[in-house]
């Protein structure tokens, strides 16, 4: 009986680790281009379809409008990042007193391994204090290149 216990344990815990190790491989690169042409048509539509490991891959352009501000990772465990660097990869967030927008929004208890790589934002607007550009609030997110 002691025998087929311990085989028992043994095949569960080979079972487990080869589970994770299938779940960790299937993290996926989602491509997102700012004519709309890559797999999903906004930065936003793309984390939203995104699961923890993935990749937000953002091409070089100006990203505006609903979808490409406010932008939220709805605290996922995944990086958002421009295949170019911050220098060709732009988040106008188009905020103003009266239509206030921000780049990035981090407040979903994001952690280090939400990761915002290599990005411009500009144009965010908020109230003083609030941040226009990508605020953390109940969130410790990890900027790669700053933003």
């Amino acid at each position: 009986m002691r025998a087929k216990t311990a085989t028992s344990s043994l095949g569960a815990i080979v079972c487990g680790f080869i589970v994770m190790s299938c779940s960790a491989s299937f993290a996926k690169t989602i491509r997102v281009t700012n004519n709309g042409t890559g797999e999903y048509p906004t930065i936003q539509a793309a984390i939203n379809a995104s699961v923890s490991g993935d990749t937000v891959l953002v091409a070089p352009g100006t990203y505006t409008g609903d979808g490409n501000r406010d932008i939220d990772f709805g605290g996922k465990a995944i990086t958002v990042r421009s295949e170019t660097g911050p220098g060709t990869c732009i988040i106008d967030a188009q905020g103003s007193f009266a239509d206030r927008h921000r780049g990035f929004n981090f407040h979903m208890g994001e952690q280090a391994d939400s990761v915002l790589d290599g990005f411009t934002i500009t144009g965010g607007y908020q109230y003083p204090g609030e941040g226009g550009g990508a605020p953390v609030s109940r969130a410790v997110p990890r900027y790669e290149t700053a933003p």
